[in-house]
């Protein structure tokens, strides 16, 4: 399967059992994004969409459209000036120690808020975390992926992509998404992990209403869904969810 490698192991078990075998492992690489030759950055991801990882990359970080070419299995080629990277924090990470304020700021000069009126029932979202388990091939053979799902509100998976990061998992889902006929405003993004400040910075640059996490949202990803009028909803674990902005799409 594509995205893996079967490695040799040995099992362990308090019994004093000790055995030799192999286990299919998640590969995680290096991707190198080159404008018109020159590097800008390098992602660390699951090989797979790379196109659409980079496509959902630059979305997310403003960068003006260009068109993306796969040059190697490591590396892909954006046909735009060097330029257009010139202060973009393509590799942040939860810990830049970004201040709130100043984030909210800055995208509110690149986003709007989403204006639609959708709304959900929570019996629809609590079934969508198991349907997009079910949908993670490479996860079922390794146990080592993050995954972000597209959902319709009536509950039906539009697209599932897998990474070893949970932002890589987002970007291609959303670079897809800009191939595709999709309306982003009536539809759900659900999140496998914890839903963080970066993440629901996608969300609002694709414009979903709706974000879903089977974990815990950060304080910056709340006040970044209040502020962009997006329902967060953290925990959706069986009968049970926390919604932590904008309740009221949430019936």
């Amino acid at each position: 399967m594509k995205g893996t490698r079967w490695l040799a192991i040995e099992r362990l078990d308090l019994g004093g059992e000790r055995r030799a075998d192999r286990d299919r492992v998640v590969l995680e690489a290096p991707l190198q994004l080159r404008a018109r030759g020159t590097p800008v950055a390098t992602i660390m991801r699951t090989p797979g969409h790379d196109l659409e990882l980079v496509t959902g990359l630059l979305h997310a970080e403003s960068v003006p459209p260009a068109m993306c070419v796969q040059a190697d299995e490591d590396a892909v080629d954006i046909d735009i000036d060097v330029s257009a990277f010139a202060g973009r924090g393509l590799l942040s990470s939860a810990a830049c120690g970004v201040c709130g304020r100043v984030a909210i700021a800055d995208l509110e000069l690149r986003a709007k808020e989403v204006s639609a009126d959708t709304r959900i029932a929570h019996a629809t979202i609590a079934a969508m975390p198991d349907a997009l388990r079910a949908a993670q091939q490479v996860f079922e053979e390794t146990g080592g992926l993050h995954a972000a799902g597209l959902f319709t509100t009536s509950g039906a998976l539009v697209a599932a992509r897998e990474d070893v990061g949970r932002h890589n998992a987002v970007d291609k889902l959303v670079g897809w998404t800009r191939t595709q006929s999709i309306v982003p405003a009536v539809h759900v993004l659900v999140l496998s992990g914890r839903a963080g400040y970066e993440l629901v910075q996608k969300a609002i640059m694709l414009g979903v209403p709706v974000v879903a996490s089977v974990s815990a949202p950060s304080s910056l990803a709340i006040e970044l869904a209040e502020r962009f009028n997006i329902a967060l909803v953290g925990f959706v674990r069986g009968a049970r969810a926390n919604v932590y902005a904008h309740a009221w799409r949430i019936s």
